[in-house]
């Protein structure tokens, strides 16, 4: 009775193994292309520009150049995505709003295009080696001035 009972355990253990790997197996056939894209690598991409006082420079004075002239009528946040490559390129496919908290269409057309002029970054490393990262920003309504770094 005892080899029975160890038999059929031994049995449902291998079965379930087995589904394990075959699930293994798909999840690892079918790959996002969002899956090889890495959120969290141990060395974060770099703004080349003078990095985050440099980034946040860069971004606001494009979308002063950008936004609908009456930005000052409309307080309001979201928070921007976007793909930087192993080359240090911002991937303009892969800009996304994450969180709009009240910010018009236009508006947010105009932060996709700043975002798009952005300059180059040092792409984020895993083991050293240079990998798709994920990289978000907050775009705030009206544009805050203290932001921007001039040359005066």
């Amino acid at each position: 009775m005892k080899s029975k009972f160890y038999s059929l355990v031994l049995l449902c253990v291998a079965m379930f193994g087995t589904s394990c790997n075959a699930h293994k197996l798909t999840s690892t056939s079918n790959t996002n292309v969002e899956s090889e894209i890495f959120a969290n690598p141990e060395q974060t991409a770099y703004y080349l520009h003078g990095g985050d006082k440099g980034l946040l420079s860069d971004l606001y004075t494009a979308l002063l150049n950008t936004a609908p002239v009456t930005q000052e009528c409309i307080k309001a946040r979201a928070v921007v995505r976007f793909c930087i490559s192993e080359d240090g390129n911002i991937d303009a496919n892969s800009i996304k709003i994450l969180r709009n908290k009240s910010v018009p269409e236009d508006y947010m057309d105009a932060a996709i295009e700043a975002i798009k002029k952005l300059g180059k970054f040092e792409p984020g490393k895993i083991n050293g080696v240079p990998k798709k990262v994920w990289y978000s920003l907050p775009i705030i309504y009206p544009v805050p001035l203290d932001k921007i770094i001039t040359n005066e």
